[in-house]
């Protein structure tokens, strides 16, 4: 009986010694993904300049913003202060929850569980580009450009973490770069939800008379601009095909010459 108890015990002790090695390499592998982020947050701060991609975004950003500065006043007029659907007022109101890291966290833990780099992958991913671009909307607003629409009714999340300036805005941010990053690793079809309740917060935003639209464009490339230096900084290689294929590629602007004609010769390798 007692060699029965010696064996039932020794078996046990190995089991209880596996389970704690076990535990202490997950959470020593958490511990260097988490440092991992915070390195694609780092890098991503300058590479977000060395990414060609972030040309295109540049050149679509410049009309995009001016137009919206232009007409603030005009749309703010039309739509601020109008009645709030119940579905856009609660997703607004999320986004304050959603600059946790609320979703980056949960798609690690599953891909940790279910041993998916590419979950993993994008939950680094995701959180450094939030992050990052949450810190570049912050620094921005103490360069004053504009108030909110209505002042006097910000809430603690609304004060606290920027100045007065409300360009651009920080609210939709998590939404955004969601978006980006979804589409990034799990192509358009997926990323169809993050860009909806990306309108809807945007909507919220300015019919709460929080931001003004050039707020909202603004904060859009800046998320894309995070998000594609993040990438560029993590040098992922298994993103969804089509951002690949739209992303990913070599394209370059040069001049062609044909007999005596000149004109522009645009080169797409991907």
């Amino acid at each position: 009986m007692s060699y029965k108890c010696l064996l039932l015990s020794f078996f046990l002790s190995i089991t209880i010694s596996a389970s704690e090695s076990k535990k202490a390499e997950d959470e020593s592998q958490t511990w260097i993904d988490f440092k991992e982020t915070v390195s694609l947050f780092a890098k991503g701060s300058y590479t977000q300049f060395q990414t060609k991609s972030n040309l295109a975004y540049a050149a679509a950003a410049a009309p995009v913003v001016w137009y919206s500065f232009e007409n603030d006043k005009r749309i703010q007029a039309r739509y601020g202060g109008t009645e709030i659907k119940n579905i856009v007022d609660h997703v607004g109101d999320a986004g304050v929850i959603f600059n946790f890291p609320v979703i980056p966290i949960g798609f690690y833990y599953y891909g940790r569980k279910n041993n998916n780099d590419h979950h993993i992958q994008f939950a680094k991913e995701y959180l450094a580009a939030m992050y990052l671009t949450l810190a570049e909307t912050g620094i921005m607003s103490y360069f004053y450009v504009h108030s909110r629409p209505v002042t006097g009714d910000e809430s603690f999340w609304e004060t606290e973490f920027r100045e007065k300036s409300s360009w651009p805005s920080g609210h939709v941010v998590p939404y955004m770069t969601l978006f980006f990053k979804t589409l990034q690793f799990y192509g358009p079809a997926y990323a169809t939800a993050p860009f909806v309740l990306t309108i809807m917060s945007s909507m919220q935003r300015m019919q709460d008379n929080k931001h003004w639209l050039s707020d909202i464009t603004m904060s859009f490339f800046l998320s894309a601009w995070a998000s594609e230096g993040v990438r560029k900084a993590a040098g992922y290689k298994k993103n969804h095909p089509f951002y690949r294929w739209v992303f990913e590629n070599d394209a370059s602007l040069s001049l062609l010459r044909y007999q005596n004609s000149v004109g522009p010769k645009l080169s797409w390798t991907f």
